[in-house]
């Protein structure tokens, strides 16, 4: 199933709203993006929820918010129209690199047709390499080019992104996914998140006793400040390491994709590349986006959203930040 036009102008023309909140034309793109949060009493959630074994029912759902009832106006499926936002945050080493572009060069042709891709690049700040195209050529020349250099920026990009994402859902019925390919080392940020020693003369210093504290800060920050938004956010991460703070790091990563109704996957090795690839896209392509419309008296800040279907509880994104 093709997208139609009038589709497609409505995505370009959201992404282009959405980027310049990352540049420099930020004051109508910031008044657009501050409507887009202000969801009232009565308003229609989006969730993005991942596909269960066996596959869910569209006529299937239920809902609560803040445990109340709540109605399912509409589920989007893996039959509907998707477009994926595909960031690259590649810095690291150019055998993974490398193998990471031969598997999306191979699967994504092997993507179904209602799939559309957009290509971003994560470095320095977010900027389209690729508008949303059904062109899997187009896609994959624009992943062959790009420069696999610079500082790891997936922390740094993950809520603009997210709230492109938003901006497209909002102005389409089509589902809408960003899906980061990443090898990001915690000590490769431009920011230092590493716990410098503050006295190093001083064995008790808490700097010491607390590695991972700022990484954890600054996760739960993103992940209070992405929660406004309704696309998910997955990941392929190319590389595992096992030091302390990559660790804490890659928990976090973890967290922001389950918090956000998404998903990732580590490599530990570049014959695992391939599968976790396959497996995320597969992931991306079946997730569900269903429509909710909270109760007309519902005032709270922060909404819970649970949904079930054929009675089994279905993850995906719970808590919702509306925005007054």
């Amino acid at each position: 199933m093709r997208l139609r036009t009038s589709f497609v102008a409505s995505v370009v023309m959201a992404l282009a709203c959405g980027m310049s909140l990352y540049g420099q034309s930020a004051s109508r793109a910031g008044a657009s993006a501050a409507q887009s949060g202000n969801a009232k009493a009565g308003t229609v959630l989006r969730v993005p929820v991942l596909e269960l074994d066996p596959p869910m029912d569209a006529a299937a759902f239920q809902a609560t918010a803040n445990g109340n009832k709540a109605k399912v106006v509409a589920a989007k499926g893996p039959a509907s129209d998707l477009v994926v936002l595909l960031v690259l945050d590649l810095t690291g080493e150019i055998n993974l690199i490398d193998t990471a572009r031969g598997v999306l060069a191979q699967m994504l042709p092997e993507t179904p047709p209602n799939v559309w891709f957009a290509v971003l690049k994560a470095q320095d700040a977010l900027e389209v390499l690729v508008d949303p195209t059904a062109d899997r050529e187009k896609v994959i020349a624009a992943i062959q080019n790009y420069g696999a250099t610079g500082k790891a920026a997936l922390l740094d990009t993950i809520e603009p992104s997210l709230r492109l994402g938003d901006a497209m859902l909002r102005k389409s019925s089509a589902r809408v996914a960003v899906l980061y390919i990443t090898d990001s080392n915690i000590t490769n940020y431009r920011e230092d998140f590493t716990n410098p020693v503050i006295n190093a003369t001083d064995a008790g210093d808490l700097s010491r006793k607390f590695p991972g504290a700022l990484i954890r800060e600054k996760i739960e920050k993103l992940t209070s400040s992405i929660a406004p938004f309704q696309a998910p956010f997955f990941f392929v991460h190319l590389s595992y390491f096992s030091d302390p703070y990559n660790e804490a790091y890659q928990r976090g990563l973890l967290q922001l994709a389950s918090e956000s109704g998404g998903a990732g996957s580590f490599c530990r090795s570049p014959g695992e590349i391939p599968p976790a690839v396959e497996r995320v896209l597969k992931s991306v392509e079946s997730h569900w986006s269903v429509s909710v419309q909270l109760p007309a008296d519902m005032r709270a800040r922060t909404v819970n959203i649970l949904l079930t279907n054929q009675d089994r509880a279905v993850p995906g994104h719970v808590r919702f930040l509306l925005r007054r």
